[in-house]
């Protein structure tokens, strides 16, 4: 799979989840039935737990290649392919 269908396959996911809630919505018309409020507010709550484990995904990511880029940059000056006054 490529990036560019994972990433359509996310923004299809989250227009399905999203209209999801919208129709739950929709049938959400008493005001003695709870039920719909309650499964909206729990898919809610399951899709913020599931965006903040990809933000956390997405920041070790980060990290790793900081860490990368550090290394890379420390082997660079110890071959002295590059000066360490120019680099902060």
């Amino acid at each position: 799979m490529t990036i560019a269908e994972e990433k359509k396959q996310r923004k299809d996911h989250h227009t399905r989840w999203a209209e999801e809630i919208n129709l739950r919505n929709a049938r959400y018309s008493e005001e003695s039935n709870w039920y719909p409020f309650v499964q909206n507010v729990e898919d809610i709550l399951k899709r913020i737990d599931y965006m903040c484990q990809r933000f956390d995904d997405i920041d070790n990511r980060i990290g790793e290649v900081d860490g990368k880029i550090n290394n890379l940059r420390k082997i660079l000056i110890k071959l002295e392919v590059i000066d360490d006054r120019f680099i902060f």
